[in-house]
């Protein structure tokens, strides 16, 4: 239950600052509750779907497709919740935002993994390094 959370507060995380940055450069999209609401809770559940990538008997690639129909799917779905979709499959814009979304997500996602894993890395050296004195 404890990993549920915390994969569903990085998706919110995510999902907040994209949200914001949609609609700093998106004009005509004003932010009801409802829509604030649904986006949050379509970011938590975005961030719950990357538990597919801890599953072993899945593979990366196999994690990944499932992961964005996921995403995607959610991302549609809120679309149409939140009555911003008029012709989302044709929808270029929809389409480039998406990509660059996911792409970015996936980037930041790699770099903070690198990050914390370094941290550690350089935390067990010091602590070899001191029983080795």
């Amino acid at each position: 239950m404890k990993k549920i959370l915390q994969y569903a507060c990085i998706g919110i995380g995510y999902g907040s600052f994209f949200y914001l940055m949609i609609l700093l450069y998106r004009q005509g999209i004003t932010p009801t509750r409802e829509s604030i609401l649904a986006t949050l809770f379509m970011s938590a559940l975005i961030g719950i779907s990357a538990i597919l990538f801890d599953i072993e008997k899945l593979n990366f690639l196999s994690a990944l497709i499932i992961h964005f129909i996921c995403t995607l799917s959610l991302a549609i779905g809120i679309m149409f919740y939140n009555e911003w979709a008029d012709d989302i499959m044709h929808d270029i814009e929809f389409w480039l935002i998406f990509i660059i979304i996911y792409v970015s997500v996936w980037a930041i996602s790699c770099i903070s993994n690198s990050l914390r894993v370094g941290k550690i890395n350089r935390a067990l050296s010091k602590k070899r390094a001191k029983k080795g004195a």
